[in-house]
């Protein structure tokens, strides 16, 4: 295409040969996904509900209370139980966290992706499934790096370490990502 003068010439701009019909078509089917990433994965022994239970206290906190009796009753590994009135799990913001505080990068990638696509390199079905990993990618960052709040003394008993949401690596693994057409 010759725009030398200042001269354009939109038919040539907008003809077959610059694959103007195929990238109009990929910006268009940007409107047609969406991704979903979060706790999506069963692992071993640990059902999905189980592990979506697990991310849901530990991302906004929650008090436990007995139910069925006036204590709580923690088994811990050498056979013993404590007994507690109640147990406060304090948040740890690990899904919205690992968004968050990857903003600028998430940003970062849909720019790259979207003149990819206008390149004629990439697709909006791609486009999603680079930033579905790299949420993906952040969330289980997060899991690792979180290090506050400390666990509890007992908790640290149980578990033989102060990682609060690491304990078996189920949570990091249960992390997936679905890309959907809407």
């Amino acid at each position: 295409m010759d725009i030398q003068g200042g001269e354009l010439n939109l038919a040539e701009l907008f003809s077959d040969d610059n694959n103007f019909s195929k990238i109009k078509e990929e910006l268009r089917a940007l409107n047609r996904y969406r991704v979903e990433v979060g706790v999506m994965v069963p692992v071993g022994n640990k059902s999905l509900a189980f592990l979506q239970m697990i991310a849901t206290v530990n991302e906004f906190g929650a008090e436990i209370y007995p139910k069925n009796g006036p204590y709580l009753v923690i088994p811990m590994k050498d056979g013993s139980f404590y007994k507690l009135k109640h147990v406060k799990i304090p948040e740890r913001s690990f899904l919205r966290d690992g968004i968050d505080l990857g903003m600028f990068r998430i940003n970062e990638l849909v720019e790259r992706d979207l003149s990819r696509i206008m390149n004629s390199e990439l697709t909006a079905y791609e486009l999603y499934e680079d930033v579905g990993r790299l949420i993906q990618q952040r969330i289980k960052d997060e899991i690792k790096l979180k290090v506050t709040p400390h666990n509890a003394p007992i908790t640290i008993e149980n578990k033989g370490k102060d990682d609060p949401l690491v304990d078996t690596g189920a949570l990091y693994k249960s992390i997936g990502v679905k890309v959907m057409e809407i």
